[in-house]
């Protein structure tokens, strides 16, 4: 598995999650190459053993602390609908602090 992209994208930038409150950080995974008929296809089957490898691995990437951190998968981390699936991180960390984190891998 490798990581080919990782993004700390300011919340404001890519939501309406920026009410002017504090809101917890996501960690979008993207497979390199899918398609988006088969990211819509694939959004509730997920293999999610190598999606929380992929984001503990970007984390150290980006040398993030985790141990205060605690991350947990949510099919509706972007929207209430469920079409927005990633990982929702509780706690405070300076580098995510305001930002979502989209990692692209492949598995080459």
């Amino acid at each position: 598995m490798n990581i080919t992209e990782t993004k700390l994208i300011p919340v404001f930038e890519t939501s309406n999650r920026s009410y002017r409150r504090k809101v917890k950080s996501r960690i979008y995974i993207w497979p390199e190459g899918e398609t988006i008929l088969q990211n819509l296809e694939n959004r509730r089957s997920r293999p999610l053993k190598l999606f929380r490898q992929v984001a503990a691995d970007a984390l150290a990437k980006l040398e993030v602390d985790t141990s205060k951190l605690e991350i947990k998968w949510s099919q509706k981390a972007g929207c209430s609908c469920g079409c927005s699936p990633g990982f929702v991180v509780d706690g405070w960390n300076a580098k995510l602090s305001g930002h979502d984190l989209h990692v692209t891998f492949n598995c080459d």
